[in-house]
């Protein structure tokens, strides 16, 4: 067991390197081998769960019988197979990953590795810009700009690095490395200033208010007993954000918007259009496109649905849940929500891990590139396998002191 702990420890750290080169390969139009390998990491995972037991086998009967049916569907409509495929992989990708994080006990899941894992992501990003390399956002989107590095879904590396970042945080206080901790601050507000989206500095926000809240009892004493430097390092900070921020690709972004869509007051926020102007970047206009689309369909279609690869020729919505209705139809959408159910009802998720999940299950509703990105979706699974091990190694220690 301690080789197979081992390997899987390996295989995460080949995660951000991965995704890296995957990116490259999409920049460049050649075969990304992202899909393909954690396409055949999700099998190992799979055959573990059936070899342990770990996996109902009318589970597996339902999900395998489903994608026979739908494989003949696909044949039978002429649909890309090796598109409809990936996608199905991708769409299940998150709710068996939790499965089997949520029941694999290893020592090397911890936050230590979460550190890691962050240290890597945020070197891969960081390091090609003081040489000019990398890619910006204006390359895809002319009135956008936003340094992408080589990866290349600005949303994806910034969900992340939400992910991931406070877990790191927590490992360096927990452990009391302070100086490593001023260094890694150091670098994730440089990744912050690059690549900030409005999803990411929303989300810091709200972990920081989660944080005030959670760790209250012990901050009060602390903030009473010096106020005064608190006060002049907020007074310093805000001061520091006021000169900063206006700066920043993302404050130019959301001014570029504003004058774009002739947004001049708060009335003209609080419109149906605005909305989906500012806050969906024009994905409810993708979506009424798509279930146009949808809506002209045949009886099976409705079923089995569009398919990826009809989504992809009119306008992916990046709101998950609609781009996975609209590509596999009612009945993949059920089994969908249904495995999804099954996995989640067995876990008994908490803290900061609980809130990050339900974070996500938000920022999939409003900005996507969370259920459908492995990318993503493999640390939001990682969130469980994280809450799992330490309540493991807490019942150990509850059991040794009991004896």
């Amino acid at each position: 067991m301690k080789k197979k702990d081992l390997l899987l420890y390996i295989v995460l750290l080949t995660f951000p390197f991965v995704d890296f080169l995957s990116s490259i390969a999409t920049w460049e139009g050649w075969p990304s081998i992202g899909v393909l390998y954690k396409g055949i990491f999700i099998l190992g995972c799979l055959g573990y769960l059936l070899k342990n037991k770990l996996l109902s086998w009318k589970v597996v009967g339902v999900l395998f019988g489903y994608g026979i049916l739908v494989s003949i569907f696909y044949i039978q409509a002429d649909y890309s197979l090796g598109t409809e495929l990936s996608n199905l992989i991708k769409i299940f990708f998150l709710p068996t990953l939790i499965l089997f994080f949520s029941k694999y006990k290893n020592s090397y899941i911890n936050k230590k590795t979460v550190m890691i894992l962050s240290v890597m992501y945020l070197l891969l990003y960081l390091l090609p810009y003081p040489f000019h390399l990398g890619h910006n956002m204006n390359e895809l989107y002319p009135n956008k700009n936003m340094y992408l590095s080589y990866f290349y879904i600005g949303n994806e590396l910034a969900n992340v690095f939400i992910l991931l970042v406070p877990i790191a945080l927590l490992y360096f206080i927990e452990e009391k490395k302070y100086s490593w901790l001023c260094f890694y601050a150091v670098l994730v507000i440089l990744m912050a200033y690059l690549l900030g989206t409005k999803t990411m500095y929303l989300s810091i926000l709200l972990i920081f208010l989660y944080f005030l809240w959670h760790y209250r009892l012990e901050l009060i004493p602390k903030i009473k007993k010096h106020c005064k430097v608190i006060g002049v390092s907020f007074l310093f900070i805000v001061t520091l954000l006021f000169f900063i921020v206006p700066k920043t690709d993302f404050y130019q972004n959301i001014k570029t918007t504003l004058e774009y869509y002739e947004i001049n007051s708060w009335e003209d926020v609080f419109t149906v259009q605005s909305i989906d102007n500012l806050i969906y970047s024009n994905r409810l206009d993708f979506w009424v496109s798509v279930h146009e689309r949808y809506e002209k369909e045949s009886l099976a279609v409705k079923v089995f649905g569009l398919g990826r690869g009809t989504i992809l020729q009119i306008k992916d919505i990046e709101i998950d849940i609609l781009d996975i209705f609209y590509s596999i139809g009612i009945l993949g959408t059920i089994i969908y929500l249904w495995y999804f159910w099954y996995v989640y009802n067995m876990q008994k998720i908490r803290g900061i891990y609980k809130f990050l999940f339900e974070l996500f299950g938000v920022i999939s509703l409003f900005a996507g590139h969370v259920l459908l990105s492995p990318m993503v979706s493999t640390y939001v699974a990682l969130l469980f396998g994280l809450n799992y091990n330490e309540r493991s190694e807490g019942c150990e220690t509850l059991d040794k002191k009991s004896n």
